[in-house]
């Protein structure tokens, strides 16, 4: 028995106490290198989100531009349509005036001719 005890457990009792020796005394430093990466990750993403709203303001301003530039398109457009319309109004108008004349004239060409032939 004192055999198998100094060469099975004697070794992996102390393998096993070396290790946890080991892991108590580097578990602080694994410890403050996770925090360590945590406050680096931390960091980048500020930095990153930061980097956002720096350039938010010169992306405001180029959309804001955009929207101006496609609302004055958008009058001008407007305008033109409007002209259009109000220029067919005025030939339709002519037109109409046009007909009316052809017909008073017609109905004065008819009772011209009514009174000649009774």
């Amino acid at each position: 028995m004192n055999e198998i005890f100094v060469q099975f457990v004697a070794p992996l009792l102390t393998t096993g106490i070396g290790a946890w020796i080991g892991w108590f005394f580097t578990r602080r430093k694994y410890n403050a290198d996770a925090t360590t990466t945590e406050i680096d990750n931390g960091s980048k993403l500020v930095d990153l989100y930061k980097n956002a709203l720096d350039d938010l303001p010169a992306r405001y301003e180029e959309k804001f531009k955009h929207v101006q530039e496609m609302g004055q398109n958008l009058e001008k457009l407007f305008e033109q349509k409007e002209a259009i319309l109000m220029q067919e109004i005025e030939y339709h108008k002519k037109q109409a005036a046009l007909y009316k004349k052809m017909y008073d004239d017609k109905v004065k060409e008819f009772n011209k001719y009514k009174k000649e032939h009774p």
